[in-house]
């Protein structure tokens, strides 16, 4: 079986993967990390590859960065992610995304202050996070395509 492909290509701006737009001045630097610490991932993964020209059936894990709320001091951002099959499907109707069904609920990161080192720190915990949870269901779901 080939290996399974994750899409981590950032780059066009009217199809972001990564979105941290709620963070302010960070929001460049948290997308970054978003997109750094997949490709890592997929690295160490045997039967998976970000790699363009290993291009195939895959997927793409979209985080986006949906609220933000500041209280004493701690600011607390909420973080939504998707697994979206890649790449999209054809049908009677023109182009279109499948979404892959997940059973989990939002993430939250909470930062003391105004540190961005504290939270690119915690946007990697929380990415780390989600792709733990994204690698076993893409594997299952590969098996159905």
């Amino acid at each position: 079986m080939p290996k399974i492909f994750v899409n981590t290509d950032n780059s066009n701006s009217k199809a972001k993967i990564y979105e941290a737009g709620k963070m302010g001045k960070s929001a460049a630097a948290a997308e970054k990390k978003m997109q750094d610490v997949i490709t890592a991932l997929v690295a160490k993964e045997p039967d998976f590859v970000a790699d363009k020209s290993a291009v195939g059936k895959g997927y793409t894990v979209r985080i986006k960065v949906t609220n933000a709320a500041t209280a004493g001091g701690t600011t607390t951002y909420t973080v939504h992610w998707e697994i979206v099959r890649f790449p999209s499907a054809v049908g009677k109707g023109g182009k279109g995304e499948l979404m892959v069904s997940t059973t989990t609920k939002d993430l939250e990161i909470q930062v003391q202050g105004k540190s961005e080192d504290l939270l690119l720190e915690g946007v990697e915990g929380v990415t780390e996070n989600i792709m733990k949870k994204a690698f076993p269901q893409m594997r299952i779901d590969m098996t159905k395509r």
